[in-house]
């Protein structure tokens, strides 16, 4: 077998114009410099050899078809779009909500910006193929979607697809990383390169971090607008939420013929048009935003943007209305029942409307997403004006609960997933595109040091058991924002949160 890197362009889209090999094949060990769709390969008896031909190699790059925008000409555009309406596609509309603001003592207009994410796990990306003498070819790659490894293998190959076998092995978490839907991952490029040298070796593809994070496949950069009205009441009357993002689902094959319909992409509406409330008054609308950079689903999809908006636009009205948000969430989940026990079991065991020390505050959130849970987020600030994260109390009704500890075990983590990514999480593109992200050291993820107490309370029920893998990711976020504006009155609409606020 032999081992491979692949040298990813700096920008995204552009393609090989050049290769330079002779340093790169004159290193010890380097078998073959290998241009392929999204790169150049370096083939080598090890890791280390591939690694030192990478650096060797030069390449010059064609941008014709290359992303050139920053990330925020990206974010303006995403932004024009949104406030212009400008291809807009109605995603959801009950009532008339134009009416409902007419009734409106009390409003909000807001914008709420999300940047790229990265999947970051700690575990590179890999794969590794070979084709035997019978003619079949076999892969090995922790995929989430095995068919869609199957499918790449019968394309670069040339054969029937039931001539490839993909062995999945046990793998890291992935978080929608591997969810590969055969472009721009390493069994696609696995299967090139092992092409290109007539099948002769088995090839394995090992990313570097640095070549995975300008492989792309990132959560969408997202915009929304949220307008929102309350009467004199404190009732709302109306609710409109506007986004725009580069659509998820035609990035994959079978689902994204179910999912993107009549210019909606229900991965990028998620969490709003499926929302947990009862709105008398309610239009969602929703713009496709074209843009170079290959994205791919993450930990919650749509649920990770959509609700930050809904959540944080929701507590908004909250302080311009003079209500509770707990009271406020309670009234609009009249018609659902378990969601609505989710919340208040969540605000009565973080003590929610009981005194707290000084210098601390409470934020919370909730949702239906997958299952039914709220979570209250408790946070203070120090005499340098950071913000610490000190308890989390999530709770969770995800009908019959088979393994307890198993759930636990996987709120916790996407509580800390969704931490480290409502903190630090930002993929940055500079001038002309160039990928700045590329490491650990712009990508912070969180630390032990900055672990809150969590505490999980699951809801006894007879109701069919429901997901829990991404379940607590999608209202961290929110919860958070919320309660530092209700210790500091400073309100998050721009994530990360370390832009506004330090963070630790």
């Amino acid at each position: 077998m032999l081992t491979a890197i692949v040298l990813h362009p700096p920008r995204f889209g552009a393609r090989v114009a050049s290769v330079t090999d002779w340093a790169a094949l004159a290193e010890l060990g380097v078998k073959a410099v290998i241009p392929i769709e999204e790169g150049v390969a370096v083939v080598a008896e090890t890791f280390p050899d591939a690694q030192r031909g990478l650096q060797a190699l030069q390449v010059e790059w064609n941008d014709e078809h290359a992303e050139l925008r920053s990330s925020e000409e990206l974010l303006r555009e995403h932004r024009r779009l949104v406030e212009s309406g400008e291809r807009a596609v109605v995603a959801r509309a009950d009532g008339n909500v134009d009416e409902g603001f007419l009734e409106a003592a009390h409003t909000v207009d807001a914008v709420y910006e999300l940047p790229y994410l990265a999947h970051a796990p700690m575990e590179p990306n890999n794969a590794v193929c070979r084709m035997r003498e019978d003619g079949v070819l076999e892969v090995w790659a922790g995929t989430e979607s095995p068919v869609y490894t199957q499918m790449v293998g019968s394309r670069v190959a040339g054969i029937a697809q039931e001539r490839v076998r993909v062995h999945v092995p046990d793998a890291g978490g992935s978080f929608g990383l591997h969810y590969s839907s055969g472009a721009n991952d390493p069994a696609s490029e696995a299967l090139q390169i092992a092409k290109a040298l007539d099948w002769r070796y088995p090839i394995k593809v090992q990313s570097s971090r640095e070549e995975e994070f300008k492989s792309g496949r990132f959560r969408a950069m997202a915009v929304h607008r949220v307008r929102a009205g309350a009467n004199r009441d404190g009732r709302l009357t109306t609710y409109h939420q506007q986004m725009a993002a580069e659509p998820t689902s035609p990035n994959l094959p079978f689902v994204g013929e179910v999912l993107f319909k009549d210019g909606v992409d229900f991965m990028t509406i998620t969490g709003v048009v499926d929302n947990p409330y009862t709105f008398e008054n309610f239009k969602v609308e929703a713009t496709n935003v074209d843009a170079g950079v290959p994205i791919m689903v993450w930990r919650s999809v749509g649920n990770s943007h959509t609700e930050f908006a809904r959540e944080s636009a929701l507590d908004e009205l909250v302080v311009a209305a003079g209500r509770d948000p707990v009271d406020l969430r309670r009234e609009l989940l009249v018609n659902n029942p378990r969601t609505l026990r989710a919340l208040e079991l969540a605000a009565e065991r973080a003590g929610w409307g009981s005194p707290l020390p000084e210098g601390r505050a409470r934020g919370i959130a909730c949702t239906n997403y997958l299952s039914h849970s709220a979570q209250v987020m408790e946070v203070s600030i120090d005499n340098r004006n950071r913000i610490h994260v000190e308890r989390i109390v999530f709770a969770l009704d995800c009908g019959i609960t088979l393994n307890p500890d198993l759930v636990r075990a996987q709120v916790e983590s996407g509580l800390l997933w969704g931490l480290g990514a409502a903190a630090w999480g930002e993929v940055v593109l500079g001038n002309g595109g160039n990928i700045v992200t590329q490491n650990f050291d712009r990508y912070p993820v969180m630390r032990m040091q900055s672990t809150p107490h969590i505490e999980v309370h699951l809801i006894e029920s007879t109701e069919p058991p429901s997901g829990v893998g991404e379940v607590s990711v999608p209202t961290v976020a929110p919860a958070l924002a919320n309660a530092i504006f209700a210790l500091t009155g400073t309100r998050i609409r721009r994530l990360p949160i370390s832009r506004t606020i330090q963070i630790y």
